[in-house]
């Protein structure tokens, strides 16, 4: 078999099964990690050495295989491969910073797949292999040096009575849905799926593979490396759809892949990561449906729409924009067509609706809770905000927020002295919280550490991208295009809707952290779906201008994503 024919089977079965492909990929790493590097078995060494020997004898094979004098070069190559391996295990098993191995070693044997790889034919596809590779062992490398319990949101423990962690525990011990007020324990009030799935995954784990307590705890990470890479995916099918090639495809699949906001989010294990993955997917769905309508398509949506509010409610925001939509198909099409579009529009109905709303409905009969419950911050927190008017916090834009990218906190000392401040502007606090979450800060790194200018030029870096995205997504939906239009208003309508939301959360809950990243993610994907859109509009006609902006826009992006791969690998370095 050539390689041609090798790259292209290879490439239709992934491409045919990605989700499937990265279940299975994420499932190898859970059994040879369990979640963190403390964790790894004694066996996987073993196991390692003995794949990478296979694979570098394969690939040396598949290289030398009809040069002259192949059988004498091809014994040299597996001395070599051999010392290779055995030097490297070794060097592996006596090093104090093993996820470096993993990050790197991943990235190698990714580039060894795209360099055996027949690059001319499914091009776009072999280069975007290479990105998304290089952000999953980036993630894998994040979740591995980040306990179960840091850098998390509102995650509590798996011991105590409240807190993300507690629901997946409580599921797990009581194998039955809260039986009591879910007001009285926090994060309770949240609908079951996401920690459904993660009792499910704690029983498979402990109770039925006899994994000890803890890495089966820490291995709940897994799971969300695994929603993760879903954003992923859908995010490249998302920009396929509009036919990104080249270019207009890599950038913006750069800066998604190795975007900040989904290295924690894959570390994270309370149900934002599940709520944005089934966001994108219903997005992605309404894309296709509105292209072809079919049964099965709007059956699609349903479910992703449903299942994302089975998640958190505020998945709900996805559902106006997908309304337009329908109405808009319903009233452009001749008369003739009614009939089909009021049969689709009540199997959305028949699916969608008791998917999103049983378990607000259930509460709301057994002990009156509100559908549109969420647990309130106390009052007496020192990140309130309610000292500054929110016209106030809208438009201040004083110097000294930025003389640190990364967010900041008040904190009172034992002598009552205040220090710092708490972030208060919405813009400026989610452009920091997009990059370092709000635990990465100064202190993450030793004094005088490189990294810290990293930071910066990464923060800037993003707030020019976000600012071009912005612009290019406003000239896009104003400027004629050979896209339908309402493909392109769609997902810019779902953009406007979650700005407006996340603003109106700021001015109603008046508290730093109500200004997250995380309540507006799938805005990162929309944005560089519209700059691939310029890229690709501004790539069309091969001017010097025009092909200094597109190299200018793909060197910022390159470097973007080094700059987030140096973060977030000195974040974790000691692991």
């Amino acid at each position: 078999m050539t390689k041609t024919e090798l790259t292209e089977r290879a490439v239709k079965l992934v491409g045919a099964h990605p989700y499937v492909t990265a279940a299975l990929i994420c499932l190898a790493a859970h059994t040879m990690t369990f979640g963190s590097i403390g964790n790894i078995p004694g066996c996987a060494l073993m196991i390692e050495t003995i794949g990478v020997f296979c694979a570098l004898s394969l690939a040396g094979w598949l290289v030398l295989r009809r040069k002259p004098n192949s059988k004498l070069m091809y014994a040299g190559y597996e001395v070599f491969v051999i010392a290779l391996c055995v030097s490297g295990a070794k060097l592996y098993r006596i090093s104090e910073h093993k996820g470096l191995w993993h990050f790197f070693g991943g990235c190698v044997a990714a580039l060894l797949l795209y360099l055996l790889a027949d690059r001319k034919q499914c091009k776009d596809q072999i280069n975007a292999f290479l990105i998304l590779a290089a952000g999953f062992f980036l993630k894998l490398y994040y979740v591995l040096g980040t306990g179960c319990y840091q850098r998390q949101h509102d995650v509590g423990s798996f011991d105590w009575e409240e807190g993300h962690a507690a629901y997946m525990e409580y599921l797990f011990l009581n194998h039955h849905l809260s039986d009591f007020d879910i007001r009285t324990h926090a994060q309770f009030y949240h609908p079951p799926l996401h920690h459904t799935i993660g009792a499910v995954w704690l029983w498979f784990n402990e109770t039925l593979m006899g994994i000890p307590r803890d890495p089966t705890r820490e291995s709940v990470q897994m799971l969300t490396l695994f929603y993760s890479m879903c954003i992923m995916i859908t995010s490249y099918k998302i920009l396929r759809h509009f036919k990104l090639s080249g270019k207009s495809l890599y950038i913006p699949l750069i800066l998604i892949s190795l975007h900040p906001t989904f290295v924690v989010f894959s570390g994270s294990i309370n149900n934002d990561v599940l709520t944005t993955a089934l966001m994108l997917a219903s997005v992605l769905c309404t894309l296709q449906w509105y292209e072809n309508p079919t049964c099965k398509s709007i059956a699609k949506i349903a479910l992703f729409v449903g299942l994302g509010m089975m998640t958190k409610l505020s998945a709900a925001l996805v559902a106006p924009p997908i309304a337009v939509i329908f109405v808009y198909a319903f009233f452009r099409n001749k008369k003739e067509k009614i009939p089909m579009f009021l049969k689709q529009y009540g199997v959305f109905s028949l699916i969608c609706f008791p998917l999103g709303l049983w378990f607000g409905t259930r509460n709301y009969l057994r002990w009156g809770v509100p559908f549109t419950y969420i647990y309130r911050i106390s009052e007496d927190a020192t990140q309130n905000l309610r000292d500054q008017s929110f016209v106030s916090r809208i438009f201040d834009f004083s110097p000294h927020q930025l003389s640190s990218v990364y967010e900041q906190w008040l904190t009172i000392d034992e002598a009552g002295v205040r220090h710092g401040y708490n972030e208060y502007n919405p813009i400026i606090t989610v452009m920091k919280n997009a990059m370092f979450s709000e635990y990465i800060n100064e202190t993450c790194f030793p004094d005088g550490s490189f990294v810290n200018v990293v930071s910066c030029i990464l923060f800037w870096l993003n707030v020019a991208i976000a600012a071009a995205a912005l612009a290019a997504m406003i000239v896009i939906c104003i400027r004629k295009t050979n896209i339908p239009k309402m493909s392109l208003l769609f997902p810019a309508m779902f953009y406007a809707l979650m700005l407006v939301s996340f603003y109106k959360t700021a001015a109603d809950f008046a508290f730093t952290c109500t200004m997250n990243i995380r309540y507006i993610s799938p805005t990162i994907i929309i944005g560089c779906l519209f700059l691939g859109l310029a890229l690709q509009r501004i790539g069309a006609k091969e001017t010097t201008g025009r092909t200094l902006a597109v190299n200018l826009t793909g060197a910022a992006a390159l470097v973007f994503g080094l700059c987030s791969c140096v973060v977030y690998l000195a974040v974790c370095y000691t692991s």
